[in-house]
């Protein structure tokens, strides 16, 4: 009986290999809910990172046009262009009161052009009423305090919002609502 028994159970082991394929799909749907999860965590945290590098470099592009002003000792300006009735944003520098970001060589500063992109209407957005700053332009006179005051609010469609102010004596960043992405409450 003993040997029988044995070789039953050889039989059904041998039989109980791999999966069912019922057992494959309920795994398969489970691996896929789970990737389907990570996606979405991970847009939304390349959504935050593109926000805050886009903030930061906005801030830096007031200070060097600040610097420049300075430096040139002539009044600079930072000017904010939408593209049509599109969400697409971008910023330029110029040495003149009057520059379209997206028409070539109309924003010049000594003969170069310094147009970047500020918003792609994708991950990054802003609006004329995130824009306070007179005319839609920042402006820096090479002389201390010589700024037009003003701030621009960027946000990556999550929610998630971080703002550029620049005062009359100190560029900042912070966030509108409540303290995010490492950012004070304004």
């Amino acid at each position: 009986m003993f040997n029988g028994l044995s070789f039953y159970m050889e039989i059904n082991h041998k039989h109980h290999r791999g999966f069912t394929l019922i057992e494959l799909l309920v795994s398969i749907t489970v691996v896929f809910i789970l990737v389907a999860i990570s996606v979405s965590n991970y847009s939304a945290v390349f959504a935050e990172r593109a926000l805050i590098q886009k903030t930061e470099h906005l801030y830096h592009f007031l200070r060097l046009a600040k610097t420049q002003a300075i430096q040139d000792n002539q009044q600079i300006y930072v000017h904010f262009c939408q593209g049509g009735n599109t969400d697409v944003w971008k910023m330029a520098m110029a040495d003149t009161a009057a520059c379209d970001c997206f028409t070539a060589n109309t924003c010049l500063v000594n003969g170069l052009n310094k147009v970047e992109q500020l918003t792609d209407g994708k991950r990054l957005f802003t609006a004329k009423a995130d824009i306070t700053f007179s005319g839609q332009q920042a402006s820096y006179k090479p002389m201390r305090f010589g700024v037009n005051t003003g701030s621009i609010t960027l946000n990556d469609g999550n929610g998630n919002k971080l703002k550029v102010i620049q005062g009359s004596m100190r560029l900042r960043i912070c966030s509108p609502d409540k303290a995010q992405l490492g950012y004070k409450k304004c």
